[in-house]
């Protein structure tokens, strides 16, 4: 089995590999040189435009057997922002299935990523079973809200003003309004312009898919909902939300007011929210019209293990010393002595006598915030390991 990056000419057959590994029927004209081209050129999302980062295993006769992709990506993290590769497309052919060649590709980006000082890696499983071995393990979570359109409150006095983007109109507003809301969440990007391709339409009237920027009476942009609509078993309309953001709690309450509009031809509107948003406070009713739903928000990994807790905000000054064991990146199989004061990272080293072992799924788990309360270990390792506020709202 060879394992290695994809080249130019291979890429059209990763589309191939994978409308057949998932029985979904490929679009002629989406495995054509023009379509190519179009990756190439006129990038539509941010796995069009790291098209080259696609590790594929090929057997001794040069078929590609299984691929992967995994795109980078700037996100927050504690004290700054890291590195993250944005797992998806996995891929492998049936006939090819139970041989390691999804495995082999893994542990390849995995070190390449390592030498390459990335950070974090995330993902949507299919199975939480499968990317365990790879030391991924669920991290965020949200919570999906569904709620009448006709019980959401009217909170302003001032009713502020709700306007449609159109060809990306006000899209630094936009911008603005989300870096606001996402810079206080791990693992949130740090969005580009092509990250919005894909959540904004350049033609509502068209696509069905609709942006609104909420501003308030002094002109200054506060909230940002897109949404679609969705038919509803009962025969009525559904609100779904696709992007919820908001600045503070003007711009959240502005939001709702706004969706409160609809509520003549849409029965329900749904988002997806953090889990410390205590939105049931802002609610004047929630017996039988309103359902909050927990979910799982894919799973995550520390790549770079030392580049992470040097990133790291810690809780005042002290030092923890603990034994990692990860299958994938024999770098970070060793002791690291940490030393921190007044929140931030000192020194690191690998001399000390570890207190604690601990495998990379579970430090990960740990280290970006995502423990129940009850699973996060007693002092000197509750300065390193505490709960913190995680939420990832890009799908890849």
């Amino acid at each position: 089995m060879i394992v290695r990056k994809i080249r130019e000419e291979e890429y059209l057959r990763t589309r191939q590999v994978f409308a057949i590994a998932f029985e979904q029927p490929l679009d002629p004209a989406a495995a054509t040189p023009e379509a190519l081209l179009q990756v190439k050129e006129r990038p539509r999302e941010r796995g069009e435009q790291y098209w080259q980062e696609c590790w594929a295993a090929f057997n001794e006769e040069g078929q590609m057997m299984s691929f992967l992709r995994g795109a980078p990506a700037s996100v927050h993290f504690d004290t700054g922002t890291g590195t993250c590769t944005c797992i998806g497309a996995v891929s492998s052919l049936p006939q090819y299935r139970g041989r390691g060649a999804v495995a082999a590709c893994f542990r390849q980006h995995l070190q390449d990523s390592y030498q390459a000082g990335v950070e974090f890696s995330y993902l949507y499983p299919f199975s939480t079973r499968f990317y365990r071995q790879f030391g991924y393990e669920l991290a965020a979570q949200a919570v999906e809200w569904t709620l009448d359109t006709a019980s959401l409150p009217a909170l302003l006095a001032d009713p502020g003003e709700a306007v449609l983007s159109e060809e990306m109109s006000h899209f630094a507003d936009m911008q603005t309004v989300y870096e606001q809301f996402a810079s206080a969440y791990n693992m949130t990007f740090v969005r580009e312009r092509l990250d919005w391709l894909p959540r904004v339409s350049s033609n509502p009237a068209q696509d069905g898919k609709y942006t609104y920027l909420w501003c308030n009476g002094a002109g200054e942009p506060k909230g940002l909902v897109t949404f679609e609509k969705e038919a509803l078993p009962s025969g009525g309309k559904q609100m779904v939300c696709t992007a919820f953001y908001y600045t503070d709690l003007e711009g959240l309450r502005g939001l709702l007011q706004h969706l409160r509009s609809y509520r003549s031809h849409f029965q329900q509107v749904r988002f997806s929210l953090p889990v410390p948003v205590a939105l049931e406070t802002l609610l004047p009713e929630v017996v039988g019209c309103c359902r909050r739903e927990l979910v799982f928000s894919g799973m995550g990994r520390v790549v770079h293990v030392e580049r992470a807790l040097r990133l790291a905000q810690y809780r005042g000054t002290g030092e923890v010393c603990f034994r990692l064991t990860d299958p994938c990146i024999p770098e970070n199989n060793r002791v690291f002595r940490v030393t921190f004061a007044e929140g931030r990272c000192q020194q690191i080293s690998d001399e000390g006598e570890p207190t604690l072992q601990l495998d990379v799924a579970r430090f990960s788990r740990l280290l970006l915030g995502g423990c129940g309360w009850e699973e996060f270990p007693q002092e000197p390792f509750s300065q390193i390991f505490y709960p913190k506020k995680l939420f990832v709202c890009d799908f890849f």
